[in-house]
């Protein structure tokens, strides 16, 4: 197999996956565990660049020591070990940052005084995890040709990327492995996951998001002018609303508001909920980030005539996950999603229109367009 087929294939793995640290070191500790010569290049690598002999040491994947107070275990991505002692831990990112504030200091606590800790992670996220190494050590490092360095007194502390480690473990010839280029390949050539916040500390979930709102923000903008183009009656739209959580525009049809865009807890819903009656009762959909819906919230007090809007609404199935399509360009998600909120919305103006209870109200819009710290937006249950 070649190694655009391999480093393809195995970043398929990783990425099919909901874990994908533990897939790759999944399949590093089973090359590593198949190929004494892979196995004795790493360590030897390792070695060279943590100035610690931990050549011939045995590879432990998923080793966890347990805390004789809190009876807590502590889990370690790989451990060294010789003669039952261990020597080294090597601790792995994928795209998430240090998981807990004493993560790096649990480590080092588990090793003898001369013991030897890696991080590892893909390069972009390096700096930042070095970053917060830093800070939880109250040291600083140094960095030399691409690799970060450190001691605890007479501690060693290493932070280098996948490329640098995979690529530098070398046969007796110093022959790179072609598997671990693929390995390398595979983990380093994903360039659509890259952090873009400090206090996100997963950068691929982080990433997601960012998509969302891209994604609600350019479905808000061109919606009224789709159904304008398909001859949907509304009285009015608002302008685009912003919370940290959430993103939507507000339609009028008749003197009924709603609401389409993307709100954070709606993601949460299961579409159908009887539990919620803010999922609506279209059963089988899958949740969705972007939704139509009309505003919920109990602690409001209505008239009769605005609870009767929202019966009405109710009747008409106004909740719906817009289901956004998976493995497709961005422009093609936005299509997909414009597509289906006109075909709703078309719907319920057509239901509204047709009701002959329905006493047209054409006037001021309940949620405050000039204010913008209003609240009264507020989208949940």
């Amino acid at each position: 197999m070649s190694q655009t087929v391999a480093h393809l294939a195995l970043r398929y793995l990783i990425r099919s996956t909901g874990t994908p640290e533990v897939s790759t070191n999944n399949v590093l500790h089973m090359l590593l565990s198949a190929d004494e010569a892979m196995a004795a290049g790493f360590l030897r690598v390792l070695s060279q660049f943590g100035e610690r002999d931990v050549q011939g040491c045995r590879i432990d994947r998923e080793s966890f020591s347990t805390d004789p107070v809190t009876a807590k275990r502590s889990f370690r991505d790989f451990l060294l070990s010789r003669d039952g002692s261990p020597q080294a831990v090597v601790e792995t990112k994928i795209d998430s940052s240090l998981t807990s504030e004493d993560q790096v200091t649990r480590y080092l606590d588990q090793l003898p005084n001369d013991g030897l800790l890696v991080l590892i992670t893909r390069q972009p996220l390096l700096q930042g995890l070095m970053r917060q190494a830093s800070q939880q050590l109250g040291i600083t490092f140094a960095l030399d040709a691409g690799i970060y360095q450190a001691r605890r007194g007479e501690q060693h502390v290493l932070g280098l990327s996948w490329t640098r480690l995979l690529r530098n473990v070398l046969d007796s010839n110093g022959a790179p492995f072609d598997e671990l280029l693929a390995l390398d390949a595979a983990i380093e050539g994903i360039a659509d996951f890259v952090p873009f916040s400090g206090s996100v500390q997963d950068a691929a979930t982080g990433r997601v998001v960012s998509q969302v709102t891209e994604v609600a923000q350019e479905l808000c903008t061109l919606l009224s002018e789709r159904l304008d183009l398909a001859n949907v009656k509304y009285d009015w739209v608002s302008r685009l609303r912003q919370r940290g959580w959430a993103m939507w525009i507000v339609f009028s049809i008749r003197g009924h508001e709603f609401w389409v865009g993307y709100d954070a807890e709606y993601w949460a819903l299961i579409p159908g909920d009887p539990e919620h009656p803010e999922s609506g009762f279209v059963s089988g959909a899958a949740p969705s980030p972007i939704w139509v819906n009309r505003y919920h919230n109990a602690s409001w007090k209505v008239s009769p005539e605005e609870g009767a809007r929202l019966n009405r609404l109710d009747r008409l199935g106004i909740a719906l996950p817009l289901q956004v399509p998976l493995g497709v360009p961005q422009d093609a998600v936005v299509e997909a999603l414009l597509s289906q909120a006109v075909q709703h919305i078309a719907k319920i103006s057509e239901g509204l229109y047709a009701d002959s209870t329905v006493v047209d109200s054409t006037g001021a819009p309940s949620v405050e367009e000039n204010d913008p710290d209003d609240e009264s937006g507020y989208l949940g249950g």
